[in-house]
């Protein structure tokens, strides 16, 4: 069963149990953790940060085996079931791929969607946008050939300085990077979910939810340029440009992540959502 970090505020006298719930979905090499501000910058909220396949209290993935984003989606229900109404998905970079599934898959348990980079790379499948293809392609193909030969700490850096900039790894303490590179089969299981993608541009046209992306400014334009594609696929999306920020931006910026999400929140809620200063 997919482990569930709960991570609900203590009684808060603004607090009302018939608001729908957040959950919050990681990005790739991370865990439910990386949620563990929100609870404090999103005042009164019910934020449920679960551990996707294969990470945090998931245990390690298991060399070659593949996953996909049905398998995600699966393995997700029992937390929409805890959550027990239609809920805020919140979604960080593969952790907004997967939410994007979710909603596809049940959309009347979905009240909106805010997606920080979400990673749909096989919308860049096409030949107004085969450089960015080829760009993250050749980038998920170096992590996969590292990872299955076993060097995990060469894929772990091709990683971690592509989302976060040359010489990220080598400043990472030891520990974290021991962390990382225990990760990338999973990460590396990952890549190839979203590059076996078949969802159709004209699909995202169903979601009947509202739809809120958000992209930093210095983020690889893979990333970037799904976000663009995204919005013309969906036609009911909203696109934010989060100033100075990068692909990390939700777990660098916590705050200022939490001030944007919060007024899209009370948008579709009744009642005023706050968000606390840093």
């Amino acid at each position: 069963m997919t482990s569930i970090t709960d991570i609900r505020r203590a009684p808060h006298p603004t607090f009302h149990a018939s608001r729908s719930p957040v959950i919050c979905l990681h990005c790739s090499g991370s865990s439910g953790r990386q949620w563990q501000a929100y609870p404090n910058l999103l005042a009164a909220a019910r934020v449920i940060a679960p551990d996707l396949l294969g990470s945090g209290t998931q245990g390690h993935w298991l060399g070659e085996h593949d996953v996909s984003l049905a398998d995600e989606v699966a393995a997700l229900e029992p937390v929409l079931d805890r959550a027990g109404a239609a809920v805020h998905l919140v979604g960080h970079s593969y952790g907004g791929a997967v939410a994007l599934a979710v909603a596809m898959r049940w959309p009347e348990r979905v009240e909106g969607l805010y997606l920080f980079e979400p990673v749909r790379f096989a919308l860049l499948d096409n030949p107004g946008d085969r450089s960015a293809w080829n760009e993250i392609t050749g980038v998920g193909q170096a992590i996969a050939a590292f990872a299955r030969s076993g060097h995990l700490h060469a894929s772990a850096e091709i990683f971690v300085d592509y989302w976060s900039g040359s010489g990220t790894w080598a400043a990472l303490p030891p520990a974290r990077r021991e962390a990382v590179a225990a990760r990338m089969p999973k990460v590396r299981a990952e890549f190839g979910a979203l590059f076996a993608d078949d969802t159709l541009p004209s699909q995202y046209a169903s979601l009947p939810m509202p739809v809120h992306l958000f992209h930093g400014t210095s983020s690889p334009w893979p990333a970037r340029r799904v976000v663009e594609l995204l919005a013309a696929a969906c036609g009911n999306a909203r696109v934010t440009c989060v100033e100075g920020t990068s692909h990390m931006g939700p777990i660098e910026q916590p705050a200022r992540f939490a001030a944007l999400l919060a007024p899209l929140l009370d948008g579709v809620g009744a009642e005023a959502w706050s968000v606390q200063a840093a």
